[in-house]
């Protein structure tokens, strides 16, 4: 199985964050509760109270629930031990507590809730649920006023909202007379996902059939859940079936939310830096929320896009990745005139770092940013951990290089060339080209026509991920363009890199527009640079052969790791 079909599946770090990340919660500190002793079958059946207590053959992440559930009483403790009609701390998730009873009287609620809701008033309404859940709810309060309840059982109710269900369990409370029952109603965002239900199913050792019973309730009207679900919270780990849906339910959104941002349906979070000159920026976030941290530095015409289309791979392998946008490039404001774009975006990556407290990351740079990326590790070599320079283009010296284009975007691969001054003209006409031509065009220029790899292109589906990259590249009147086009027009014969940087140089023996022989001429005989070369690519190598790049990322950590 290559390392590409490894990275479909969820990893096992992915799916132990996603366990911390949906046990550690407020609203379920009445696990901590003694045990409950109202409800049907109460002294036999403890639900989720006894789960950690009674031994089980599951995998090793019930391990993880285990000690989810340590630290989560640790809080519980320093909070002073609330029952969850007292917790009243910050949280932006969505929650309330409610009397039971046909009538449901508010109890208690998060936040976010509280300025949604009036205690007292109709609760199905703040809500948002249909008018079948309104139903559904009234019963399950009556029933758990009735004592016709397990500790375990779990209410799915939908609203008029689009992928928004309540998750619905009774809890137990400290009443003046002795305990009392009450329901918890926690708001997940979440739709099913036949995609998605696969590897998720996958990751907890199941049968994708085996969450049929979760289906049925995401997919539908909602409802009680089957009870059988609960067996199969104990093959998976789960201490109980609302930890089991959660946990789902998270996963499933992640993997959901990636394959939008790889099919260019979505764009990756992005935020803002300011270097120490007060310059803002901006940058976006790919792949796993902790890991290996690697800043990518994107080239000229393509941006983000051969990296984004690689979101589920990254987030799988634990590649934390962050993209910030050079100066004139999407929310990134363009340079000052005279102001140098290498010190500008070494700033830039001084401030990422320092901000996010990047621990030595490794820089992936594509195409045109390879300049900037082999500048950064020499400048910050001793907060870079290495380099991976995927089909580097250092130098443009020709439109020859441009070959298997013709009419405007041959113009512009001209004026790069020998008529600079042509450049910010033809950029007023950059989106009428486009549309003529064709997106696909800013990568068919990089490919000989009739070759082998431009057969391979026209298989993918990049369209949408090139419309979306476009609108970065224009959003500042393509001024990063010209600073970049500049930079490269100047080139460079050689380029020495310190040897405190690691480097490795992917390039693809049939590139048309950087040739190999440059590429050696340029990088050749550096002790600490390693050049992998693969004769079936050309310039579209993090395209057509992405394993070769994830492969030359993982290598380049090991290394390093191993080094310190």
């Amino acid at each position: 199985m290559t390392l590409l079909c490894r990275a479909q599946a969820l990893s096992q770090d992915q799916v132990v964050a996603a366990i911390y990340e949906t046990m550690i919660r407020p609203e379920q500190f009445d696990r901590f509760s003694a045990s409950p002793t109202a409800g049907r079958d109460a002294g036999e059946d403890l639900g989720r109270w006894g789960a950690f207590a009674r031994p089980r053959a599951v995998p090793t992440l019930k391990a993880h629930f285990s000690r989810a559930a340590q630290i989560q009483e640790q809080q519980w403790e320093r909070a002073g031990r609330p029952h969850p009609g007292e917790y009243s701390g910050d949280c932006s998730r969505f929650w309330l507590l409610a009397g039971v009873g046909s009538e449901g009287r508010l109890l208690n609620a998060s936040r976010r809730a509280a300025r949604q809701l009036v205690s007292g008033g109709d609760l199905p309404a703040a809500m948002g649920l249909t008018r079948a859940a309104t139903d559904r709810w009234s019963i399950f309060l009556e029933q758990v006023r009735e004592g016709e309840f397990a500790w375990q059982d779990v209410l799915f109710l939908g609203t008029g909202r689009p992928g928004e269900r309540f998750l619905c369990r009774p809890v137990r409370l400290e009443g003046p007379d002795g305990p009392v029952a009450a329901v918890m109603a926690e708001r997940l965002d979440c739709e099913w996902s036949a995609e998605a239900a696969g590897p998720v199913a996958a990751a907890f050792g199941l049968q994708k059939s085996d969450l049929d019973p979760l289906k049925t309730v995401m997919s539908g009207a909602g409802g009680r859940v089957a009870a059988e679900l609960e067996q199969i919270a104990a093959s998976a780990g789960a201490p109980g079936m609302a930890e089991l849906i959660r946990l789902a339910a998270f996963l499933i959104n992640e993997y959901v939310r990636d394959l939008k941002i790889a099919r260019g349906e979505l764009l990756p979070p992005a935020e803002e830096i300011e270097d120490r000159n007060g310059r803002r920026s901006q940058f976006f976030r790919f792949g796993a929320d902790t890991g290996q941290p690697v800043i990518f530095v994107h080239g000229i015409l393509d941006g983000i896009v051969p990296l984004q289309r690689l979101q589920p791979q990254l987030r799988t392998l634990g590649f934390r990745v962050y993209a910030p946008m050079r100066a004139g490039y999407g929310g990134s404001a363009p340079l000052p005139l005279g102001q140098d774009p290498v010190d500008a975006f070494v700033q830039q990556l001084d401030a990422l770092i320092t901000r996010e407290n990047l621990q030595r990351p490794v820089l992936l740079s594509h195409r045109g940013g390879a300049l900037y990326g082999c500048a950064a590790a020499n400048r910050l070599h001793s907060r870079i951990s290495g380099l991976v320079a995927v089909a580097s283009n250092c130098s443009i010296t020709s439109p020859r290089q441009f070959s298997g284009l013709s009419g405007y975007a041959w113009l512009v691969a001209f004026s790069a060339a020998r008529a600079r001054w042509m450049l910010p003209v033809l950029m007023k006409a950059w989106s009428g080209a486009l549309h003529w031509y064709g997106h696909k065009a800013l990568l068919k220029v990089q490919t000989a026509r009739n070759s082998r790899e431009r057969a391979m292109l026209d298989q993918l589906d990049l369209l949408p991920l090139l419309k979306q990259s476009q609108l970065l590249f224009r959003q500042q009147g393509g001024a990063g363009f010209l600073a970049d086009v500049q930079m490269i027009r100047q080139g460079t014969q050689k380029m020495a890199l310190t040897l405190h940087t690691r480097a490795v140089f992917v390039h693809g023996g049939e590139d048309q527009v950087a040739p190999l022989s440059g590429i050696r001429v340029t990088f050749g005989g550096q002790k600490n640079a390693q050049l992998c070369v693969s004769q079936e690519a050309g310039a579209l190598l993090f395209y057509t052969f992405p394993e070769l790049v994830l492969t030359a990322l993982q290598d380049c950590v090991s290394a390093a790791q191993g080094k310190g």
